[in-house]
């Protein structure tokens, strides 16, 4: 196994994990989709067989192989698991809106940098 291969979460499994993050973290050389978010209605596996579900963001988290997490949950969420993800020395990618608000942005770039960690927005491009 390479070992660059970045151990990936996602927080929702919904409409856009399962269209817009899983399929292209699966099929990404350098990125293992090893584990998802998933409240009620546990899928991921039909597709995924290897997938570890959850039942809660917390869970996921304390899960210490887990190095980069994606973070599409509804936009009020954006902030508050993206903090506790980079408190949990996770790398994040965010779907936009990134933060509601530019002094929610600056702190959570400052608490990338005090863990040593990526906080970056997604963009997903049409072609």
């Amino acid at each position: 196994m390479n070992k660059n291969v970045l151990k990936t979460g996602v927080f929702s499994f919904g409409m856009s994990g399962q269209i817009f993050h899983a399929p292209f973290i699966n099929e990404h050389p350098n990125f293992e989709l090893s584990a998802v978010v998933e409240r009620s209605s546990k899928k991921a596996h039909l597709t995924y067989p290897t997938i570890k579900s959850y039942d809660s963001i917390d869970e996921l988290l304390a899960n210490s192989e887990i190095e980069l997490v994606i973070i599409n949950t509804p936009n009020t969420t954006h902030f508050e698991f993206a903090l506790k993800a980079l408190q949990a020395k996770k790398h994040v990618l965010l779907e936009k809106p990134f933060t509601v608000n530019s002094p929610e942005a600056k702190q959570l770039f400052a608490a990338a940098k005090k863990y040593n960690r990526s906080v970056l927005a997604y963009q997903k491009q049409a072609l």
